[in-house]
């Protein structure tokens, strides 16, 4: 790991660039009061009906168009870098990541994620999905705490809500290219506007990369391992018969191919044999990647949508379709070392069909109202297939069946002028069958979730929400000769929270405050072993606390300040030892729930110099503090802190945008995510590396 002695003064020096170009600019005119500039004020649709985002009674970050174009948001990673108690790991292959979000984690394998992840109003499916790219994005809403009421399964944790660009009554055309480090190149490119009237409009996107990599396998000359090729096309079609009726269909295809599995050993691999066999070890290095093969991944999506809305006089009738097809699979080392040792093969393919029904009221009125009813239905396969030593292992294979049935209600009433009371429930009634195994087990819960909004004066607006999280158990994936349990049972979660959101000088300040106690029941928690199994466990009661601060500011007409402050702490209250982990429980109670650090900050400045009447000069930095992260229940293994600085520089006109970018400008060196070789029974820890820094330029063009 890189000497962070001098840290201070190399963030000064990063800083130094955004902080002269803070000073008067001469030339540049001073606004004038009919012009004095101010924050823009954010409209976010997280109640189904348009509100600022001052006056929502729950803790959310926004990103708009222009955040998510000067940030290059073009996956969640990029959202999760900016979003206080949101971490978002990459790590395996194309389709796997980590995401925490609150201490609340994600499921992989047949898991379900912590977030209800939703595009244009549809649900991502599967767990796989939210890796996809971002591209063509009008706005993106991250929602912490228990989210069901409305946004449905898996919502324990929050929600994040992706919005596309809508249809334009205009034709418009844009194209975006990038080049970068790694030989890593993006085209990205999309078109609307009318189809023979304003009554039928479509909108079609695409984005294109070809991506060598930086990281290399040293064990195998140097071949790069974090390569990727990607193709994403999505295509819209709006039509408004009338002014009440309106359909809106979305179809999206993607494809992902890259690498898959370049762990890095964290330890010297020692490979226990029976008696009367001796240990092998392996003598291998650690922190580098050295897996004897290079690994492969792929994920392939197709989805279907169907949105129709119809206005009544008192309301608006949704109905949302989908229909999402899922194939993916890996090829990798799974032991990390020079050894030929384990290696295993992944095939995971799901088809799903959703339904949601939902009755909307208007928002002009003092009772405001949201019910609707909900179905999902999945089929999915997934096999893990190891080989040992050169001997294969027997699969693990799981053919599974998931139906969800949901009801789900939200009422908003104005008690006073400035009192709003808050409502909200969702009945859930989900059943997974393991059809290899012939096993079925259904799982409901009650959801409800209650809130007061005080609105103290205009500009300060303080909240308390009392809410609950459902999560359903499931079923592992096992392996003969793993010793998990066949199954896990459902968790949830009651979190009580209180905030306040405040706007002072003029518009030039906004800012938000909450703080969060969750009491956790029966949390999931992720683990795997060398026979291939993937398995969720249950911890019985833990509990998670802290809080996040954000403020973006205007200091002067020409400098934007972005603050944030993210603090989660937790502890296991209750625990005992479970079938298959290795480690005893003792050595567990009282540790910290693992996987996100325990506070983070974030710090960015944007600068504005008007090189003339129609072009900028923007300069944009951001720092990330990332502070101490704990990988495993035991609390042994941990990330010391460490800083993250991007930097980018871009010449804007009204139709172009030239940028040039840096991508961890301290070439910082980290561990993205951590598996402990005592918990999995592999030979070595194992260790997924961070991404190095890389610079790279980008052009776009609008029409």
């Amino acid at each position: 790991m890189p000497d962070t002695d001098n840290r201070v003064p190399r963030i000064l020096l990063c800083l130094l660039p955004v902080l002269l170009g803070s000073l008067p600019q001469a030339g540049h005119a001073q606004a004038t009061d009919e012009t004095d500039p101010r924050i823009e004020e954010i409209i976010v649709t997280s109640r189904y009906r348009a509100e600022k985002l001052s006056a929502i009674p729950d803790s959310i970050t926004a990103f708009t168009r222009a955040d998510i174009e000067r940030h290059r948001i073009e996956r969640i990673n990029g959202v999760a870098a900016l979003t206080p108690n949101l971490r978002f790991s990459d790590d395996q292959e194309v389709g796997i990541s980590t995401l925490v979000i609150r201490g609340v984690r994600q499921n992989r394998g047949t898991g379900q994620p912590p977030v209800s992840y939703r595009i244009d109003g549809v649900s991502a499916t599967n767990n796989l999905l939210t890796t996809q790219e971002l591209f063509d994005i009008e706005s993106v809403d991250v929602l912490r705490g228990p989210q069901g009421a409305l946004y449905g399964r898996n919502a324990i944790g929050g929600a994040i809500l992706i919005s596309t660009r809508q249809p334009a009554t205009d034709p418009e055309f844009g194209l975006r290219v990038s080049a970068a480090e790694g030989d890593d190149y993006i085209v990205a490119a999309n078109a609307s506007g009318p189809l023979g009237s304003d009554k039928l409009l479509y909108r079609a996107a695409m984005r294109l990369q070809d991506r060598d990599g930086q990281l290399e396998n040293a064990y195998l000359d140097n071949q790069l391992v974090d390569f990727k090729e990607s193709q994403s096309f999505r295509g819209r079609l709006l039509y408004r018969p009338t002014d009440r009726l309106s359909i809106d269909l979305r179809g999206q295809y993607s494809d992902q191919q890259g690498g898959s599995g370049y762990f890095m050993p964290g330890s010297e691999g020692v490979l226990p044999l029976p008696p009367p066999a001796e240990p092998i070890f392996f003598g291998n290095p650690t922190y580098e990647i050295q897996s004897n093969r290079i690994g492969e991944s792929f994920v392939e999506f197709s989805e279907l949508s169907a949105k129709i809305d119809y206005e009544f006089s008192w309301g608006t009738l949704t109905s949302v379709t989908s229909y999402t097809d899922v194939e993916s699979g890996n090829d990798q080392d799974l032991d990390q070392t020079l050894v030929d040792a384990i290696n295993i093969i992944v095939i995971d393919d799901s088809q799903t069909l959703a339904q949601e029904f939902r009755l909307t009221s208007n928002a002009d009125q003092r009772l405001r109202w949201v019910a609707g009813a909900y179905f999902f239905d999945q089929d999915r396969f997934r096999s893990l297939a190891t080989t040992f030593l050169g001997f294969p292992v027997p699969p693990a294979a799981q053919d599974l069946k998931l139906r969800n049935y949901a009801t789900f209600g939200n009422m908003s009433y104005d008690l006073t002028g400035d009192l709003e009371l808050t409502l909200a429930f969702r009945y859930d009634e989900e059943t997974p069958e393991d059809l290899t195994q012939g096993r079925s087990e259904t799982f409901t819960e009650l959801q409800p979730k209650a809130s007061l909004a005080y609105s103290f004066h205009e500009g300060l607006l303080g909240y308390v929400t009392v809410g609950k999280g459902f999560r359903a158990g499931g079923f592992n994936n096992l392996s003969e000769g793993s010793n998990f349990a066949p199954g896990f049972d459902q968790e949830s979660l009651i979190s009580y929270e209180t905030g306040l959101k405040w706007s002072a000088y003029g518009g030039r300040l906004r800012s938000g405050m909450s703080v969060f106690f969750t009491d956790y029941t029966d949390q999931q928690f992720f683990l795997f072993d060398q026979t291939g199994t993937q398995a969720n466990i249950n911890i019985p009661k833990s509990e998670l606390w802290g809080g996040e601060l954000e403020v973006t500011a205007l200091p002067t007409d020409s400098l934007q300040v972005d603050f944030a402050f993210g603090y989660t702490d937790s502890e296991i209250k209750e625990y005992e030892d479970i079938q298959g982990v290795l480690v005893p429980a003792d050595a567990i109670l009282g540790s910290k729930v693992p996987g996100a650090p325990v506070w983070t900050l974030n710090l960015g400045l944007q600068h504005t110099a008007a090189l003339s009447s129609s072009l900028d000069l923007v300069s944009r930095l951001d720092y990330e503090h990332r502070d101490k992260t704990y990988w495993t229940l035991d609390n042994l293994d941990t990330q010391a802190a460490y800083d993250l600085v991007n930097l980018s520089f871009a010449l804007e006109k009204e139709k172009w945008a030239a940028r040039l970018f840096v991508n961890n400008l301290l070439d910082e060196q980290y561990i993205e995510w951590f598996f402990a070789a005592r918990f999995i029974g592999l030979p070595a820890d194992i260790a997924w590396p961070s991404a190095p820094r890389q610079v790279g330029l980008e052009f776009t063009y609008r029409y």
